[in-house]
């Protein structure tokens, strides 16, 4: 009798231990769930983040580009207006004297 109650015990402290060593066990891997899970979310959140960075940079480039051309543009009809008035001027000043000149030779 004393021996099958020193059994029983064993056997009951053996089951006792597994189910704490299985109970450990499960939440250690639940906590690994979460630290993987939480790992997963930031790495996808830098991501997205370097994503909306490098959108960004290139809004800006776009951007940037389109302003030098349109100044580009700007500056060349700025400059073609400028000679077409020099060359009006030029066409004036030679009329004018050349009706200078003819009245000149009529007096």
């Amino acid at each position: 009798k004393a021996e099958a109650e020193a059994k029983a015990e064993a056997e009951t402290k053996a089951n006792a231990e597994n189910e704490a060593k299985a109970e450990a066990e499960a939440k250690a891997k639940a906590e690994a769930e979460v630290e993987a899970k939480a790992k997963a979310e930031a790495e996808a959140k830098a991501e997205a983040e370097a994503k909306s960075k490098a959108e960004a940079e290139a809004k800006a480039k776009a951007e940037a580009e389109a302003k030098a051309e349109a100044e580009t543009k700007a500056n060349a009809e700025n400059e073609a207006k400028a000679e077409a008035e020099a060359k009006a001027k030029a066409e004036a000043e030679v009329e004018a004297k050349a009706k200078a000149e003819a009245e000149a030779k009529a007096e």
